[in-house]
C-alpha cells in the first residue's frame, strides 16, 4: 500500500495493467552473474591503493550462525587456486558506499537501510556510508576513480536509474554485483567495489501494488545479496532465485548458508 492512505479499487483498465505488470515483474528482476551488464571485471593491472586507515586487524563483527542443512545457494566466484573457496569481501574493513538518490520511489530509502542492516547482521560485514553522489551509472565504471573519490577503491555505487539512462537495465528491476581484484598470489582474489542499480521507473510502479513494499524490499535485498557474492539459484523458495517473490524473512536458509561461506575469514593486509 502507498504510504499515508489506501488506494482505490482498480478500474478494469487498471486491473489489466496490474496483471500485465505482475507478469512483467516475473521477467524484470536481476542478472548479476553477467558482469558485462554493469561493466565490472577483475583488475589485473597491478594498481592498488594503500591499506586504508579503517582496516582493522580482525573481523569487525561476527556473522550470524548458518542454518543447518546443505546447499540452496550458488557463489558468484571462487578462488583461482583450485581450492573452491569463495571470493569474498575483507571482513576487517567496512564496505564504503555512496547513494545517487534521484528518482527513488516512496519507501526506497528505507528499503536500502533495511537491506544493508540485514546483510550486516547475517554476514558480520560492515558498511560505511560516504554520502550522496552525482555519479552516473556506466558500464566502464573504474575500480579506482582518482578524480571523484581519490586514491582508494571506488565506493559501492547505489543508484536509482532506468533504461533511458542505463540501457543495460532494460528488462530488469535491478542489477548488482561486486568488482574483483587479483591478489598478489593465487587464492587471494577479493571484492573491493561494486554496484547496486535499481530500476526507478519499474519500482515506482511496483510500489503502488498492494504488496509493493514487500516486492521492493525483495528486489533491493536480492541485489545486495549479489553485491556480497551470491549468484542466482534454481530453488524458487530462496530469495536469490532469479525471479524472486516477496520474502517476509528476507534471506532464506539456503541463501544464508551461502552467505555464511562469504562471511568472516582472514583479513587482507597487502592492500
Amino acid at each position: 500500500m502507498p504510504p499515508g492512505g489506501s488506494r482505490r479499487s482498480p478500474s478494469a483498465v487498471t486491473a489489466f495493467l496490474a496483471c500485465l505488470l505482475t507478469v512483467l515483474f516475473a521477467f524484470a528482476l536481476t542478472a548479476a552473474s553477467d558482469p558485462s551488464l554493469f561493466g565490472l571485471s577483475s583488475s589485473g593491472d597491478g594498481i592498488h591503493p594503500a591499506l586504508p586507515a579503517d582496516a582493522a586487524s580482525a573481523p569487525l563483527a561476527q556473522p550470524a550462525p548458518a542454518p543447518s542443512g546443505a546447499g540452496g545457494y550458488r557463489l558468484l566466484e571462487v578462488q583461482d587456486d583450485g581450492s573452491g573457496r569463495p571470493v569474498r569481501w575483507d571482513p576487517c574493513r567496512p564496505i564504503h558506499y555512496v547513494i545517487r538518490p534521484d528518482g527513488a520511489p516512496p519507501g526506497g530509502e528505507r528499503a536500502l537501510h533495511q537491506a544493508i542492516a540485514r546483510v550486516e547482521q547475517v554476514t558480520g560485514l560492515r558498511f560505511s556510508y560516504d554520502g550522496q553522489t552525482r555519479e552516473t551509472p556506466r558500464r566502464d565504471r573504474p575500480t579506482i576513480d582518482f578524480a571523484r573519490y581519490g586514491n582508494r577503491w571506488s565506493p559501492v555505487l547505489v543508484a536509482w536509474t532506468d533504461p533511458d539512462e542505463y540501457p543495460a537495465m532494460t528488462g530488469y528491476a535491478g542489477l548488482g554485483g561486486p568488482d574483483t581484484v587479483a591478489g598478489r598470489r593465487p587464492g587471494h582474489r577479493r571484492y573491493v567495489s561494486g554496484v547496486v542499480l535499481l530500476n526507478r521507473r519499474h519500482l515506482s510502479e511496483v510500489i503502488l501494488w498492494d504488496d509493493g513494499m514487500a516486492r521492493l524490499n525483495a528486489v533491493v535485498l536480492h541485489e545486495f545479496g549479489h553485491l556480497v557474492g551470491l549468484d542466482h539459484v534454481t530453488d524458487q523458495s530462496q530469495l536469490m532465485y532469479k525471479q524472486p517473490a516477496a520474502h517476509p524473512n528476507g534471506f532464506e536458509d539456503g541463501d544464508r548458508r551461502g552467505l555464511a561461506l562469504l562471511s568472516g575469514g582472514p583479513c587482507f593486509r597487502d592492500y
